[in-house]
């Protein structure tokens, strides 16, 4: 008679044997058993990577510009005072982060003089003004504007630059302005007077004037 001992201890051997050939199989047709786990550490080194070279590219563009950029704040150094800073900090022709992205506008630049800046022909202007309008004067764009318009408000202050003695005409954008700006000019002084403009502002040539009008009331 057979020992029972023996007879159970083979054959509980020959289930593990099976046990671990099912197992075998089984991870031969899922490979994700067998691959070893990924290390979460080698994306990060690709991020990593990729940072470094969009720096590294980034370098060498700010690197070709620095040598615009050095002159251009050479330039604003060597101005005499705070007006003619003020006049080439404005000059978008000169300044190197206006024209920034700007490829059509460098190319245009590069092949020939600019014919100038409105904005910087503002500053100069108002910031040139000697005589300013006092607080509560009123003075009258007869050059609608939308530049000149604000400039002028915020650089003759406290004095108010109108278009229009028209209360609560909407100004959202320059073609606003032009609409409700009143037909009138600086020779009109008897309108201007009787509106309470205390100055005027208009091209004369090719430069702007501020004509003071007399005998008005604020």
């Amino acid at each position: 008679m057979e020992d029972e001992g023996v007879r159970w201890g083979v054959r509980r051997s020959e289930a593990g044997t099976l046990r671990e050939a099912h197992a075998t199989k089984g991870a031969c047709h899922n490979p994700r058993v067998l691959s070893a786990p990924e290390s979460p550490l080698r994306p990060r080194r690709r991020e990593r990577v990729a940072a470094a070279l969009v720096l590294a590219a980034a370098l060498l563009l700010s690197a070709a510009a620095l040598p615009g950029r050095v002159a251009y704040l050479a330039r604003l150094a060597a101005a005499g005072d705070a007006r003619a800073r003020g006049t080439i900090a404005a000059d978008e022709n000169l300044s190197p982060l206006a024209t920034a992205g700007q490829v059509r506008w460098r190319r245009a630049l590069a092949e020939g003089p600019p014919s100038g800046s409105g904005q910087a022909a503002a500053w100069s202007f108002f910031t040139g003004v000697r005589a300013p309008p006092g607080a509560g004067r009123r003075v009258f764009l007869a050059r609608p504007n939308d530049l000149l318009y604000q400039y002028g408000n915020f650089l003759l202050f406290p004095a108010r630059v109108e278009v229009t003695p028209a209360h609560g005409a909407r100004l959202a954008d320059g073609a606003d302005l032009v609409r409700a700006a009143a037909p009138r000019t600086c020779a009109d002084t008897d309108w201007l007077r009787a509106a309470g403009y205390a100055a005027c502002i208009e091209t004369r040539g090719h430069r702007l004037a501020l004509i003071p009008v007399g005998g008005a009331t604020p």
